[in-house]
């Protein structure tokens, strides 16, 4: 009875262990304000932009090729003219005899010089065998050679054209790596790493990571905001224009300013990122070949222009840009996503005790074991067995996934179809994937050997018993 119950409990164990370690290692994370800004660090995205930008280029060249010279329907045509060209060019050779002549011609002239009249004689009587071939099936020869001279002039023609095309596509290329978009994409490469250091240490490090804290906060303490009053019920549904109670969340309203604060010999000084602090560190970069063009760019990003354009796209999310702040309206979640977000948020506010309660969960089972088990070797066994395995086929798991992240769409055709958002599609993957598994794997990587280790403790006492 005993074996029986450690059994089970080893069953049970196996489950639990690591259900409990993967859920409080991912709850850790999704509550770290550090873990998004890491994740959004890695995607550097100026760099980001000028491969995307890339990208979208070359898919623009690719339809002005396919455009102007109808590339990818006259390659099937002009494979399809080759190879007939070549099969009717076999077929007149086999049937011309033409290898048969050639060969025996070719040992007449070396025999000639040599003098040999016997082996001359043989091969003149057969090349004069052939001849008669030819003579008496002249009229399919004839044919076949008519066919075969048709499909070489029109695989020539078609050859032509194919080069012209290629010439075509040639020039539209050229034209498009001297255009200025180019000349001012190799600008931004140059400059990239200081507007990324400076993104990085002034905008990410401090303005983002602030606004991701306090929703983080918002999220994570949900009893203390149904006390605050942020959630609640209401009376009046506006959505369906009935009176029925309806559950609805109020969210700290979104301030993000692109104003950052930079310390200049010991001075704190209010700059705005991209019209000041970009700027200043473009006019630094040596050998940029338009300087003017691209501060010009940045400058304006400050301007009225810029925060009325960037307003019609903002209105639709309920933000707005005003004095380089972009601002929210007040967020109010209701009806049935405030009743998931609720329940997310409670998740959340469990966090923290999470991975107290992954190694209280850990312990307990293990020291149940022990407990149950018969002797202390069954036990060091036992144990091991449930850290190792689930550990390993995790870590397996773990590796898989980053693996599948690097390129997704192999995994999912066409889960991105335009090649531009899947170009940041896959950077974005790849990045998550590997700031979430990587830990995780790692943890259990860990406890694979700590199981391993318990194995062979197991295994030692046994042997030493014996």
């Amino acid at each position: 009875m005993r074996k029986i119950f450690l059994y089970i409990l080893s069953i049970i164990s196996i489950i639990v262990i690591p259900v409990t370690i993967t859920a409080s290692i991912l709850l850790t994370l999704a509550v770290n304000e550090n873990f998004y800004i890491s994740v959004i660090k890695s995607l550097n995205l100026v760099e980001t932009f000028i491969e995307t930008k890339n990208v979208q280029i070359e898919r623009d060249i690719k339809r002005e090729v396919e455009k102007r010279t109808g590339m990818s329907q006259f390659k099937p045509v002009y494979e399809s003219l080759r190879k007939d060209y070549e099969d009717k060019l076999i077929a007149y050779t086999v049937l011309n005899k033409n290898e048969e002549f050639d060969k025996i011609d070719k040992q007449i002239d070396d025999l000639d010089d040599l003098k040999w009249e016997k082996s001359m004689k043989d091969l003149k009587a057969a090349l004069k065998e052939i001849k008669e071939y030819r003579s008496k099936n002249k009229s399919a020869i004839s044919k076949i050679e008519d066919e075969m001279d048709d499909a070489k002039d029109k695989f020539e023609d078609a050859e032509d054209d194919l080069k012209d095309k290629e010439k075509d596509a040639v020039k539209i290329i050229e034209s498009r790596r001297s255009e200025f978009m180019n000349e001012m994409l190799t600008d931004i490469a140059k400059v990239e790493p200081a507007l990324t250091k400076e993104l990085n240490t002034l905008f990410l490090d401090k303005e983002l990571k602030s606004v991701i804290k306090t929703y983080l906060e918002f999220l994570t303490t949900w009893q203390q905001q149904r006390d605050s009053g942020n959630i609640y019920e209401s009376r009046l549904n506006v959505e369906s224009g009935m009176i029925e109670n309806v559950k609805k969340i109020k969210l700290p309203p979104l301030v993000l300013s692109l104003r950052v604060k930079v310390n200049e010999n010991g001075i704190e000084k209010e700059k705005n990122l991209l019209s000041e602090v970009f700027v200043e560190k473009i006019r630094e970069t040596p050998g940029l070949k338009s300087p003017w063009v691209l501060t010009q760019i940045f400058k304006i990003s400050d301007s009225w222009v810029a925060e009325a354009a960037g307003n019609t796209f903002l209105k639709d999310a309920g933000l707005s840009m005003s004095g380089g702040v972009i601002r929210s309206d007040a967020i109010v979640i209701s009806g049935e996503k405030a009743v998931h977000f609720e329940k997310i948020m409670m998740v959340l506010s469990m966090a923290k005790y999470i991975p107290y309660a992954a190694a209280g969960a850990v312990l307990f089972f293990i020291l149940v074991l022990f407990i149950v088990a018969p002797e202390k070797r069954t036990g060091l066994r036992f144990a091991g067995f449930v850290v190792k395995y689930p550990s390993v086929l995790i870590v397996i798991a773990g590796i898989a996934v980053i693996i599948a992240s690097i390129k997704p769409g192999l995994m999912i055709p066409q889960i991105v179809n335009d090649p531009v958002n899947s170009a940041f599609f896959d950077k974005v993957a790849f990045t998550t994937a590997l700031h979430l598994f990587a830990p995780l794997t790692a943890v259990f990587f860990a406890l694979s050997l700590i199981g391993g280790l318990l194995r062979r403790l197991g295994r030692e006492k046994k042997q030493q018993s014996a």
